[in-house]
């Protein structure tokens, strides 16, 4: 339920009033990757990357094979100027879906910034 409700929030663009709830919806339920990973593009949206990084990071580890949360985790990384970080999450996102042309560009763009 908290889960739904925080989707909700945030669809209707109330961010911040989204967070508590994908907290509680972790508390609840700390395995289920689509929470952190939700609450990873909440923080991005209020451009809060540090939180961001962690949400992402924590999606990832309950499922390796989440490569939206890599591409985002990489986008966070490039927002706070952290290239080399977010090459590689770029590069791993790719190996999970190397047809993804917002990544390649993504990519692109990160290693002519670095």
């Amino acid at each position: 339920m908290h889960y739904n409700v925080a989707n909700s929030y945030f669809l209707l663009g109330k961010t911040t009033t989204s967070i508590p709830y994908y907290h509680r919806a972790i508390e609840l339920n700390p395995g289920k990757s689509e929470s952190f990973y939700n609450l990873g593009n909440a923080y991005c949206v209020l451009k809060n990357y540090d939180e961001a990084i962690n949400s992402y990071q924590r999606s990832i580890l309950h499922d390796t094979y989440n490569g939206p949360a890599l591409y985002n985790l990489g986008n966070a990384y490039y927002m706070k100027g952290e290239l080399e970080k977010s090459i590689n999450s770029y590069q791993l996102a790719l190996k999970l879906n190397p047809d993804s042309p917002e990544c390649h560009f993504n990519l692109a763009t990160a290693y002519n910034d670095n």
